[in-house]
């Protein structure tokens, strides 16, 4: 069979076969075997051609292509028509919908959210930190030196560079003294940070070694233990959700601030955990020593602070027991929360 008879025998056999392709994986199929530029039909008679005397090249030429245009133009075309048979596809209107599961904002989220806007309403400006803190901020600023042995009780993560990550939220406290010393900032201010800290504790089902905090606290002159109440009192009723918040106060030692308290708290009409006292967070007076570090002279200036676990006030509020739920992967937990 001669050059001719070739490349007619290869136009009808591969137009048929490109025009015959049902699906995708046929259609490279077919296009390797005819067009492909390593064995395809098409290179070997291309070079049986270049092998041609030239006076026969001339006559062969327009015919390979002739074949080579048809072949690749019958490829195209049967792109297209698979391409409209996807499009076209029928569409069953009787088949269910599939299924919608809509998303939930985290339930610390939402316990954030309200304690901003509370704070937000107050006049509070909302800010936050690094969570990778220096030792001056996180300690020596709130009257927590080296051999303080207040720092056993707030053992955590430090880092080959000599800074750790920050055990609570008042290292943004720390920070705030920091620009009044440097003329950046001056008093009044009042501020509430929620964020992040990091603790070197065992994980049950009240402790995590990961866990959220917020921390208030307002310099301002004529500051007192009522101002500090009020303000907690509001917290507590906006975030949980209540008018009844009732709240006592106990003396108790924080490095930061003197006066010191823990904070106990219950429901005057409550069942549950908070029908009883429940101890919820610790507060105090700012320590003068810590005022007049950040050049504050506390003389004219007075303040208060405040500090409290996000989780622990989410679980008193959603009843939940276990506050491993809040940073695990179970979803059917977070579920609930839609």
């Amino acid at each position: 069979m001669g050059l001719r008879e070739d490349l007619e025998a290869a136009k009808a056999t591969g137009l048929g076969e490109l025009a015959a392709v049902a699906d995708a994986a046929s259609l490279e199929a077919a296009r390797v075997a005819w067009l492909g530029a390593r064995s395809g039909r098409m290179k070997e008679l291309k070079e049986a051609f270049s092998a041609l005397p030239g006076d026969q090249k001339r006559e062969f030429g327009r015919v390979l292509n002739e074949v080579d245009a048809a072949l690749k133009e019958a490829f195209k075309s049967a792109q297209e028509r698979l391409a409209g048979a996807v499009q076209d596809a029928p569409i069953d209107l009787t088949m269910p919908v599939p299924a919608h599961r809509p998303g939930s904002i985290h339930p610390i989220s939402q316990v954030a959210a309200d304690i901003e806007r509370v704070f937000t309403s107050m006049g509070y400006e909302v800010i936050d930190g690094p969570h990778v803190e220096e030792d001056e901020f996180n300690f020596g600023r709130l009257n927590i030196p080296a051999d303080h042995p207040a720092r056993d009780a707030q053992d955590t993560f430090w880092l080959s560079t000599g800074k750790l990550l920050r055990t609570h939220t008042s290292s943004v406290q720390g920070r705030t003294y920091a620009g009044v010393g440097s003329g950046a900032l001056t008093p009044p201010f009042r501020r509430v940070v929620v964020g992040k800290v990091f603790r070197y504790e065992a994980v049950d089902a009240t402790h995590d070694n990961t866990f959220t905090q917020v921390e208030g606290f307002v310099v301002d002159k004529g500051i007192t233990v009522a101002h500090l109440v009020g303000t907690i009192k509001t917290m507590l009723a906006a975030a949980l959700k209540r008018d009844d918040v009732d709240i006592r106060l106990r003396p108790h030692f924080f490095p930061f601030v003197e006066p010191g308290f823990e904070v106990d708290v219950r429901l005057l009409h409550g069942e549950g955990r908070l029908a009883k006292w429940m101890e919820l967070l610790g507060c105090g007076m700012i320590h003068p020593r810590v005022l007049t570090m950040g050049g504050i002279d506390p003389e004219q200036w007075q303040g208060f602070a405040f500090g409290l676990g996000l989780e622990r006030l989410t679980m008193v509020r959603h009843q939940i027991g276990d506050i491993r739920l809040f940073n695990g992967a179970d979803l059917r937990g977070l579920r609930q929360f839609t």
